[in-house]
């Protein structure tokens, strides 16, 4: 189950006149203190004089202020669930404190542990630990459903750096649709799936577009590193190392339920458009090291990937979306990928694979892959032997589960 996305409510700005002049004067940005020896009720938010909660600190400011959280050693753990901003903040630690861990026990139902509304687009979190959450760590809101109006949208132009979450019931960083253009930095994301270890992601993206994650380490997740799908466009990945998760490393699309695309936009249920995942360390996955599934112009490029698939698939996948078997979805197969100058160093497991099924239910053949793969210039290796190649498509002659690489080539 996961908590229920906002719906469509109605947002009034509120302008400061100036006496007699009649026109709107910005407010001022300030910043409020909260620190472990502080007091809520007759604390001021000064440094000298902090809140105690961080609640009540985001309560006191207004759209475009800080909050600063004091982090002493030994001394620096806030328990509190459901921190939310719902105007634009930054939350931080204290400059040369290391960083104040915002906790929230998996235990207490219904949580995330930060949680960041529409209204409060344009908000960073910075230099903070953040764990548990009975569902995420982080999680980014939306207004949008579909067929609703066109304006409504989730948490946007969101800045996440320089953080370590971990321990969280599901997944660590949780994006709803429409919540465009978050920046994800030097965040290290472990130990997802505390609570409930059967989808529990470092990073689950669904129909957000323009996502940057970047100089980031992604490890022990209980299931897969990180996912952008349900139509997410124009994001990317690069730079990061995704090592010791139970299911894939990163997926370029995914599987999405009908009800999360923008089909304005994506009428053909494409679950990820224009991707690209460049320059990343991926090892020790339980399913594929990078894959693709429905995707539309991805570009996979200059990744290592080592040790994939002990579970299955294959380090470069693609695979197929069946799009909860949805008589309405499209399902459509891969089109037009870019895969070039990628390191596999592989033990026992295929190197490449590209599904293929037949399902009446669904009106017959599935491919995960129309044409041509777009691969060249990468290195394959296996410890135990040749490197496996596997095109399951009938059309193809490597429908052969050993393919070997003259044949892949000769395809």
């Amino acid at each position: 189950m996961a908590i229920a996305p906002l719906r469509p409510r109605s947002l009034f700005p509120v302008l400061l006149l100036s006496a007699g002049l009649g026109v709107s004067v910005p407010a001022l940005s300030a910043e409020y203190f909260v620190s472990t020896s502080g007091n809520d009720s007759s604390g001021t938010g000064t440094l000298q004089n902090p809140y105690r909660t961080v609640k009540r600190a985001i309560s006191a400011g207004r759209a475009g202020d800080t909050i600063t959280l004091r982090a002493p050693a030994n001394n620096r753990t806030y328990n509190e669930c459901d921190v939310r901003l719902r105007q634009k903040m930054t939350l931080q630690t204290y400059a040369g404190e290391g960083k104040a861990r915002i906790h929230c026990a998996i235990t207490t139902p219904e949580t995330v542990t930060i949680q960041i509304d529409p209204a409060a687009s344009g908000s960073r979190l910075s230099n903070l630990e953040i764990s548990g959450g009975y569902y995420y760590g982080i999680m980014l809101q939306t207004n949008w459903y579909q067929g609703g109006p066109a304006t409504d949208t989730g948490a946007s132009d969101v800045v996440l750096e320089d953080l370590l979450i971990h321990s969280t019931g599901r997944d660590g960083i949780k994006i709803t649709p429409k919540s465009n253009r978050a920046t994800i930095r030097r965040v290290e994301i472990h130990t997802t799936g505390a609570r409930d270890n059967s989808n529990a992601d470092g990073i689950d993206n669904v129909n957000a577009d323009g996502m940057l994650v970047e100089d980031s380490y992604i490890h022990d997740t209980a299931t897969t590193g990180m996912y952008f799908k349900g139509g997410a466009r124009d994001v990317v990945v690069q730079r990061n190392r995704i090592e010791n998760t139970g299911d894939a490393g990163i997926l370029v699309g995914f599987d999405t339920s009908v009800e999360f695309f923008d089909l304005s936009a994506n009428p053909q249920y494409y679950e990820s458009i224009r991707g690209i995942v460049r320059n990343n360390v991926v090892r020790n996955t339980g399913y594929s090291g990078i894959g693709m599934y429905a995707s539309k112009d991805a570009i996979v490029a200059n990744n290592t990937i080592i040790n994939a698939g002990s579970k299955g698939h294959a380090a470069l996948f693609f695979g197929l979306s069946l799009q909860d078997w949805d008589q309405d979805a499209k399902r459509p197969p891969n089109i037009n990928p870019t895969v070039r100058n990628n390191l596999v160093v592989q033990d026992g497991r295929p190197c490449v694979e590209i599904r293929w099924t037949h399902e009446e239910e669904l009106g017959g053949a599935l491919s995960a892959l129309d044409g041509d793969p777009g691969m060249d210039w990468n290195g394959y290796s296996d410890r135990r032997g040749a490197c496996r190649f596997i095109d399951q498509r009938p059309q193809t002659p490597m429908l052969v589960a050993n393919g070997d690489f003259d044949r892949w080539r000769r395809r």
